[in-house]
């Protein structure tokens, strides 16, 4: 039996043994280079003790020095090519361009989840230039890594179109001074188990309130961003409730300023030729 079959078996079992998770129960760190290690050595039970700390024990696991550390300049070098074009949207349809939208207050509501932030969007296909590349090769070289965790092969998706119905869907996030949060919600789970980005800024440094919450069962905030260094990764299982509490909200909202939270998310995403898509939604925590 090869070992993504190992893999799939054992979420198989613990899923049917285990209520998905909801709240919070741990915080966990682990260097990213002992997680890549232990997956190339196809050492299954460490797998499985991952796994198991991801679904059965509801924890939060946080990756260290998951990005390159050159990946926040290749990051400016990206939005920098967007400074002087208008904020746009496209449906996920065959063709779709790379873009960036302004998601403030006026539009908020037309989405799945609410979220005052900035997203400069990125599919596979578009990727030519030399610094779309390199930004493409620096994050699934960590990405597969997560996608093999959570059952799938590591290249799965990867050469997908829209009308093959799932792509990834790679986005850089800023959460701006001044308010950028996204409210209580769950991932769509459906299509990939574990919810994966990097955390591209440091609480403290960048900002200094708000940043990434998950609730707990008594449906308290429970904040990890003190936790986490620029260029660590969050990884759990999407089920959980989370968000980002307002940053820095007595500031004023400044579209233009990189001076924010900075994140890059990574996603397996329903085209807009899957009717009834599956997406992360708003949660009322009082009921969830």
């Amino acid at each position: 039996m090869n070992f993504l079959k190992k893999i799939q078996i054992y979420w198989d079992y613990i899923e049917k043994k285990y209520p998905k998770p909801k709240y919070v129960k741990n915080i966990i760190k682990i260097d990213i280079d002992e997680l890549k290690s232990e997956i190339n050595k196809k050492n299954f039970s460490f797998i499985k003790k991952v796994i198991r700390n991801l679904h059965k024990d509801s924890s939060v696991i946080i990756l260290g020095n998951a990005a390159p550390k050159d990946l926040k300049k290749t990051i400016f070098d990206l939005v920098n090519t967007y400074e002087n074009k208008k904020p746009t949207f496209y449906k996920m349809f065959n063709g779709v361009k790379n873009f960036y939208r302004i998601i403030d207050k006026k539009v908020a509501y037309k989405y799945s989840t609410y979220a005052i932030k900035q997203s400069y969007y990125f599919f596979n296909w578009n990727c030519k230039s030399k610094t779309q590349r390199k930004f493409q090769s620096d994050v699934y070289n960590f990405w597969r890594y997560t996608k093999l965790l959570a059952g799938i092969s590591k290249r799965k998706y990867e050469k997908n179109i829209p009308s093959d119905n799932k792509i990834d869907r790679i986005q850089i996030v800023k959460y701006p001074k001044g308010g950028g949060e996204i409210k209580d919600h769950i991932d769509n789970v459906k299509n990939l188990r574990v919810t994966s980005g990097l955390v591209m800024s440091k609480k403290g440094v960048d900002f200094k309130s708000g940043g990434i919450y998950f609730r707990d069962k008594k449906n308290k905030k429970v904040f990890v961003e003190n936790k986490i260094n620029d260029g660590d990764a969050v990884i759990f299982c999407g089920s959980i409730v989370h968000g980002v509490s307002k940053v820095d909200p007595k500031k004023r909202i400044n579209w233009k300023s990189k001076n924010a939270r900075w994140y890059v998310g990574m996603f397996v995403e329903d085209s807009d030729y899957v009717k009834n898509r599956n997406t992360a939604t708003n949660v009322d925590i009082a009921n969830y």
